[in-house]
């Protein structure tokens, strides 16, 4: 490419194409031709045909002249690359059709599944580790010992209509979350599924006349949808020790809600009890409780409740040991920005053009925001601690962050006088519907304090500040149902959390309950690489129709590489969902000091940091659903449920040895003896916290 001249637009290109029109012009049919020239004459069609399909580039066409002065058809020079593309989507289409089959027939998968790993064992292309799910080679050395009970995350449990509007007529106990359903529903009227799916934004109760309540059972939390797994792996692996429905449950719950009104509303938490002491006594072993995401931090709410309801030996005489997989119990960043702005550092990735399709399908951005705010269970994972906790997020590689909100500099002054110009231009009037603080409203109505936010940074204290100024109808709600003083700094000594409920989904305000027997796993992917969202680069958005649509949004166009700043989104170290400073530095600093507030009875802590780890030939016996999801061994926020490594930790831990079998190579190593230098990355945050807490 680098030797094109201008002779690909010279004149003897251009002869070259008259000849052509010029030869088919005088071209006439012979019907008299011997056969073997209509032979020739079918087979030079078929090459005419065959290269109208592909690329003709003028500088690459040969023209021949046989004996008799008859041109043939051009050639091309360079057909091979066109022809590779053509493979390359022809293959591309090959394996969606065998996907699409494998799909409407899972016994063909097994099949080919099964005859490609003898393929590789005849010729040991594969190890024997991939023969065989952690479960079934654990079957023949453990057995079940702690009944288990499953508290799924804010996306594992599926919601179905009970009671629905007239947009929603004949879906009756259609999944509205989770599943193709939910899939169907979005497409064919995407305003009447944010309807049902929405709590009253002004009680955070059920909508008048709309009822969601969580699906019950295995199929609430196994899969989203076909091929996107959540316990699955889990439950199967369980059940290849001899785990099942008698010592094994799932409780799912209606994660839109705050802990006070699921219990208030559902009785949830009296339910887990119940279930709790009957699988207790039913199998003479205490439970394991088995967490993933934002069902950490309603367990830690659990913890006090059942504490105050029942006394602290409740916890000793009923249950073993709290599984928190990959739990954000210092919260996260993104619960601030969902709020805010609706957005997350995936859609930060969409970029200005992705925004105004977004925009255009669903009609407005505020849309998103609205929706968030009509979850009350985010706020539950609003970062705690301040910025004494959260300075660490970076991690040890980086210099610590100071602000969680930042806006460019000196470029918004004056931008008071530009929100009344633009207000003033709008015909539509943007008014409050359900109690809901508009976005465009509070921005409009306090042009100088929206001027002020825009020309400051922001700690993560100040974020609260931020979000009361912009949203007060909806933080005083917040309010009503957590404490948000956003520092986690409580005074020790008025013990608030023993009265107030607002405290208990917050470990830094509420001790862990005074037992001994008893048994805490911080269990998270742990990524290196920046990929976790630390804080948020904002800006005006000037794209869009100001008068229903959102202002302040993402910064797309900040990227900072030497600063961990891509599309606006400050980036740390962490599983991709929960900053790594959330997921380990309660495990690893206030919960491990002798003598601390924090954990008064001593109960014993431990650490499990897993690492992805990518394979060579292995990934070829890999299922196509895991493969997709970055093997087995992925380590991010949800793919960790399915990761090898956890899943043989996980069964070790629950189960029982087998009288008679070698346990050498099965143990748990609950001291941590074997520290590697990932693992030593978040004592050293720990210690740094602790040390400025001290000071």
């Amino acid at each position: 490419m680098t030797d094109e001249t201008p002779e690909l637009t010279s004149k003897p290109t251009e002869t070259i194409i008259h000849r052509r029109h010029h030869h088919k012009k005088d071209k006439t049919p012979n019907l008299d031709l011997p056969q073997s020239k209509n032979l020739s004459s079918r087979q030079s069609i078929i090459q005419w045909f065959a290269s109208y399909f592909t690329y003709k580039s003028p500088d690459k066409i040969d023209i021949i002249l046989n004996d008799d002065n008859k041109k043939e058809l051009p050639r091309r020079s360079i057909l091979r690359s066109c022809l590779c593309q053509n493979l390359f989507c022809k293959l591309f289409l090959l394996l969606c059709a065998m996907y699409i089959i494998m799909y409407m027939r899972p016994d063909y998968s097994i099949y080919l599944r099964n005859t490609l790993e003898n393929v590789l064992k005849k010729y040991n292309l594969t190890s024997e580790e991939f023969q065989l799910r952690p479960g079934q080679r654990l079957s023949q050395y453990r057995q079940p010992s702690m009944p288990i009970i499953i508290i799924p995350g804010i996306i594992s449990t599926g919601l179905e209509l009970w009671q629905g509007t007239e947009c929603a007529k004949g879906k009756f106990r259609h999944r509205f979350w989770t599943s193709m359903q939910m899939v169907d529903n979005i497409g064919r009227d995407h305003q009447c599924w944010l309807k049902h799916i929405s709590l009253n934004l002004s009680t955070w109760m059920d909508p008048e006349g709309i009822r969601l309540r969580p699906v019950l059972g295995w199929a609430a939390a196994d899969y989203v949808f076909p091929g996107y797994w959540l316990w699955s792996k889990v439950i199967q692996n369980l059940a290849d020790i001899g785990y099942d429905p008698n010592n094994l449950v799932t409780l799912g719950y209606d994660w839109r809600l705050t802990p006070q009104l699921l219990e208030e509303r559902d009785g949830y938490f009296t339910q887990l009890k119940f279930y709790t002491e009957f699988l207790r006594k039913r199998h003479g072993e205490k439970v394991a409780l088995l967490t993933h995401s934002m069902g950490t931090n309603y367990i830690m709410y659990f913890l006090r409740w059942v504490t105050e309801n029942a006394g602290d030996q409740w916890i000793d005489e009923n249950v073993a040991t709290f599984l928190n997989v990959g739990g954000p119990l210092l919260g996260t960043p993104k619960a601030f920005s969902a709020v805010l702005s609706g957005e997350m550092k995936d859609t930060a990735m969409l970029g200005d053009l992705g925004r105004n399709i977004l925009g255009k399908v669903v009609g407005k951005l505020v849309v998103f925001p609205k929706f968030f705010r009509a979850l009350a269970s985010v706020p539950s994972m609003f970062p705690r601690g301040g910025s004494n906790v959260w300075s660490e997020c970076h991690g040890i590689e980086k210099d610590p962050i100071k602000y969680m909100l930042m806006f460019p500099k000196d470029k918004y002054k004056g931008f008071a006088n530009t929100l009344r110009e633009i207000r003033e231009k709008c015909n539509e009037e943007v008014d409050y519907c359900d109690g809901f603080d508009s976005i465009l409203e509070e921005i409009y109505a306090k042009p100088e304090l929206v001027e002020e936010i825009m020309t400051n940074n922001h700690t993560v204290e100040q974020f609260y500040d931020v979000l009361k100024t912009l949203a007060p109808r909806y933080m005083n709600l917040v309010d009503k149902y957590y404490d948000l003083n956003g520092t986690g700094e409580t005074d020790k000594n008025e013990n608030k959390w023993k009265t107030d409920s607002r405290y208990w989904t917050d470990p830094l305000s509420t001790p862990l309950p005074n037992v001994t027997n008893f048994k805490i796993y911080c269990m998270y992917g742990y990524i290196k690489e920046p990929m976790t969202e630390c804080g948020y680069s904002y800006g005006f958005y000037p794209h869009t129709d100001h008068c229903s649509s959102a202002l302040l949004l993402f910064n797309t166009s900040d990227t900072v590489p030497a600063s961990n700043i891509k599309s606006g989104v400050n980036l740390g170290p962490g599983d991709a969902t929960v900053p790594l400073v959330s997921l380990g530095h309660m495990c690893a600093g206030p919960w491990k000091e002798q003598g601390s507030y924090h954990n008064p009875g001593q109960v014993k802590t431990i650490i499990r940091e897993y690492i992805h780890k990518t394979t060579t030939f292995d990934i070829l016996t890999t299922r196509l659903e895991d493969a997709l999801r970055g093997g087995e061994y992925a380590v991010t926020h949800v793919e960790l449920l399915g990761n090898r490594d956890f899943l043989t930790d996980l069964l070790i831990i629950v189960s029982k040895p087998i009288i008679g079998t070698n346990q050498s190579r099965l143990l748990v190593n609950d001291d941590n003896i074997h520290q590697d230098q990932i693992h030593s990355n978040i004592r050293q945050i720990s210690k740094r916290i602790l040390k400025r807490d001290k000071h």
